[in-house]
């Protein structure tokens, strides 16, 4: 395949474009690299899906372009995909972490949360995008970020989904780290409270997939079941019964898929529970933090995006 070099300096394969979003006036804002992927090379005139993807923790844009495996999919089936790269931020973190946990990251009109949706209103300025069909992941704090991205801009999302994520507005001590061996996450009903605050008067339910590891040494699959049972409370959805369940094993880890569904019968919470690998994105390409003897994160986001739409 052939590539060329980003403003960056690194190199990006064909059909991927780097740009620079310039900091706005808004507080928080910042200058901001990232790689617009469209099929097959081509930037063409049709309104295409669009799949915004967040990085982890000590990784950049590309480093999560590489393992996922959304370039691919993307050339098979149709969509462009946007991959922001952090780029600079402020405070104690570990490299390259969104501040999924910072009140001054999360909230719509300011920060990081602003930011990234900004990138797609660029985005949109220069690539034809079927704006009902915009969804967002993300690994880790990406996931996170990915959440919080839900909460600022759901009506304008049609679906997302998180990868060894966290809650929304879920604390630090929720993850492991040299400072912090226990996991502890912040009740639901908190959680749920501040997902409230953030969504106003926003009462249309936003699809949802969770893919997480029972292994997951650095994000307790805790915060999946908290994220799923705040998402339950918030749209409605009873989580305490599956509407449907399918279970396997793909490579070396052993899946369970369960659909929660809303009084329609539409899946609106699906869960990905995985049992062997840690922590990372799983069974894309090789490289650090994936897991490539699993289900494919990937084609399962996509086939969760697929059936959702803004209008419906």
């Amino acid at each position: 395949m052939q590539s060329n070099q980003s403003e960056s300096g690194a190199e990006i394969s064909s059909g991927d474009t780097s740009h620079v979003f310039q900091a706005r006036a808004y507080r928080g804002s910042r200058n901001r690299q990232y790689v617009v992927h469209s099929p097959n090379g081509e930037v063409d005139e049709t309104p295409r899906p669009l799949i915004l993807v967040l990085h982890g923790c000590l990784q950049t844009n590309q480093d999560i372009k590489r393992i996922s495996g959304f370039n691919e999919l993307a050339d098979r089936y149709g969509f462009r995909v946007v991959y922001p790269y952090i780029t600079s931020y402020s405070g104690m973190r570990l490299k390259n972490c969104w501040g999924w946990w910072l009140n001054s990251e999360i909230h719509a009109g300011a920060g990081e949360v602003e930011d990234l949706w900004q990138i797609i209103e660029a985005v949109k300025q220069n690539y034809a995008v079927d704006e009902n069909r915009i969804h967002v992941t993300g690994l880790s704090s990406g996931a996170g970020m990915a959440v919080a991205m839900l909460m600022a801009h759901g009506a304008k999302i049609a679906s997302g989904a998180a990868v060894a994520g966290v809650p929304y507005a879920e604390r630090t001590d929720a993850v492991r780290h040299a400072l912090n061996s226990e996991p502890r996450n912040r009740p639901v009903d908190e959680i749920v409270s501040a997902m409230r605050a953030e969504l106003g008067n926003k009462k249309s339910s936003i699809p949802l997939q969770i893919i997480h590891s029972l292994q997951d040494e650095t994000v307790d699959v805790h915060s999946a079941l908290v994220l799923r049972d705040s998402w339950g409370q918030v749209f409605d959805i009873n989580t305490e019964q599956t509407s449907k369940t399918q279970s396997g094993v793909t490579g070396s880890a052993e899946w369970q898929h369960s659909h929660y569904c809303n009084n329609n019968g539409e899946s609106v919470i699906e869960t990905i529970f995985l049992k062997g690998p840690g922590h990372g994105w799983y069974g894309g390409n090789p490289g650090d933090y994936s897991f490539t003897d699993a289900p494919d994160a990937a084609a399962l986001n996509w086939a969760f995006f697929d059936t959702h739409r803004l209008s419906d």
